[in-house]
């Protein structure tokens, strides 16, 4: 029976729950690149290259025990599994999120597709806070929260960002296998309904997930 009770919620949010999520999230991004560079109707061969193995510098375990790793540099990399993670880690996976999620839009506006309007649908309208690294870098869009190194808090700003940021896995996917240029008609299928399989209900009680 399918699940119909959010399991995350802007006052109800475990650790086990949330490292399951961000696994997730990061595995059905780096899912969707492969996809995209396997698919004959997409041109560029290399979303996996540049938005998971350029960008993504972690280690995330979840609670069955699956893995998502990539190591780019000593610096900025992080380590979560069910049993730890530091605030710090949890805003630098936050941030290469969002990196990912750009790059991966941006390169989709300039491959040879019949949508170019990715980047606009797909990360400026629905990521909508605004993530400062360690490093002082900062993406996001809007003004509804801005985290920044020293705690990512409030719950239920963080919370509305993980819904935002299923949302957009929800509308990439969607939008790809709408995508006339796009052989594939499963990512949405494959990367939204098969992988992300927590429910994220937002501070308006809005829930996306699976």
């Amino acid at each position: 029976m399918a699940n119909i009770h959010p399991d995350i919620r802007p006052n109800g949010l475990n650790q086990k729950d949330e490292v399951d999520l961000l696994y997730q999230i990061v595995s059905s991004i780096k899912g969707i690149c492969a996809k995209l560079d396997d698919d004959g109707g997409v041109p560029l061969e290399t979303y996996e290259a540049n938005v998971f193995t350029a960008i993504f510098n972690g280690s995330i375990t979840d609670t069955k025990g699956n893995l998502v790793q990539n190591f780019v540099r000593e610096k900025g990399f992080f380590i979560i599994n069910p049993t730890g993670m530091s605030d710090a880690a949890r805003l630098e996976c936050l941030y290469q999120i969002y990196d990912m999620f750009e790059t991966l839009t941006e390169q989709l506006d300039t491959d040879v597709l019949t949508d170019s309007t990715y980047e606009a649908l797909c990360y400026t309208a629905l990521l909508l806070h605004m993530v400062t690294n360690q490093n002082g870098d900062t993406l996001g869009n809007g003004n509804a929260y801005w985290f920044r190194p020293g705690g990512v808090t409030p719950q239920d700003a963080l919370v509305d960002t993980y819904y935002n940021i299923v949302d957009a896995i929800e509308t990439l996917t969607e939008q790809l296998d709408a995508d006339g240029t796009v052989t594939d008609t499963d990512y949405e299928a494959l990367w939204f309904t098969a992988n992300v399989l927590k429910r994220v209900e937002n501070s308006k009680s809005s829930v996306v997930g699976n």
